[in-house]
């Protein structure tokens, strides 16, 4: 009997060990693009599927009015799109590089029409573990969550309000969102553009960390989602410069700033070139005689070129 006993006790050991050296040596799928551990999905979706069902709560949200439902495609354009996309639009080149990927809930498969809206509601107040999708029970009011819950519930039957909402944020996001009247021609702007000042990211990250009066005033231009996910210390949300909203947003921060400051601008969502959020931004503050305008040169990504490479970070709002 002892030596059943210890037999036992010496399997649990090598078990155990041979899972801290998985882990500890390296071996372990940690990268988006690696394959899921044996039973990894299975595990992890029963948890997430007990857990919601034990708390979602009980609400019906098909008398939700026209109004609430405009409400919810603004919340949705604002803080969900990003990663979950818009009507008749192709995924982002960040949500192609999640791990698991974020559902596209204006498609056939990924939407959550036939889902009880206590479990969408649960999802997106308290966000998944381990995945991209965040909480927004600190940013989002209870009334805007349930807003876009009943949205997403009606996603392939919307009134016309809602749907010119997710349509207009879709021509956004594509560069087709005609901009206001500038103050100065539309050659001058783009001529700016092309002569913007860039800024590296490991030059950057040295001017955050050096003599506070010597820092420049950060912006980030992009969305809400990705700026609470992380952001450069600092630095101050201003976006997403795409929409008619992140413009006034930006607008107003930046009435705050002396336009002599050195001002720099980044979203990370793409490369910067191709970025719907920082071309506009820097158009609107060009508008408004700030002289000292710099673009952070992001090549792929906020993700991939200054939190993988280490540069410190805050996260929330």
């Amino acid at each position: 009997m002892k030596k059943f006993i210890f037999g036992i006790i010496l399997g649990i050991l090598v078990v155990l060990g041979g899972a801290f050296c998985y882990f500890d040596f390296g071996f372990a799928p940690v990268a988006t693009a690696d394959k899921p551990m044996p039973m990894e999905k299975y595990l992890a979706n029963k948890a997430l599927r007990a857990r919601m069902f034990k708390e979602a709560p009980q609400r019906d949200v098909t008398g939700f009015t026209t109004p609430q439902l405009v409400a919810g495609a603004n919340v949705y354009q604002k803080d969900c799109a990003f990663c979950h996309g818009l009507p008749d639009q192709a995924a982002s080149a960040a949500a192609q590089g999640m791990f698991p990927d974020p559902p596209q809930l204006f498609t056939e498969d990924g939407m959550v029409t036939n889902d009880r809206p206590g479990l969408t509601y649960w999802k997106v107040k308290n966000g998944i573990r381990l995945t991209g999708m965040p909480g927004f029970h600190a940013s989002l009011s209870d009334e805007q969550m349930w807003d876009v819950t009943a949205m997403l519930k009606r996603a392939d039957n919307l009134p016309p309000e809602a749907t010119d909402v997710l349509k207009a944020a879709a021509s956004a996001s594509q560069g087709n969102d005609p901009p206001d009247p500038p103050a100065a021609s539309m050659s001058q702007l783009v001529q700016d553009w092309n002569d913007a000042r860039q800024i590296s990211v490991p030059e950057l990250a040295k001017r955050i960390a050096g003599p506070e009066a010597q820092r420049p005033v950060v912006l980030h231009v992009g969305f809400r989602v990705l700026f609470e996910g992380a952001h450069i210390p600092g630095a101050i949300f201003a976006g997403p410069a795409s929409s008619t909203e992140g413009i006034a947003l930006l607008r107003a921060v930046a009435e705050k700033v002396p336009r002599n400051k050195e001002v720099v601008i980044y979203c990370g969502c793409c490369p910067w070139e191709k970025c719907p959020n920082v071309h506009p931004a820097y158009d609107e503050l060009r508008k408004m005689r700030f002289t000292n305008l710099v673009v952070l040169l992001i090549p792929k990504d906020f993700n991939h070129d200054w939190i993988v490479p280490g540069y410190p970070i805050q996260r929330g709002k």
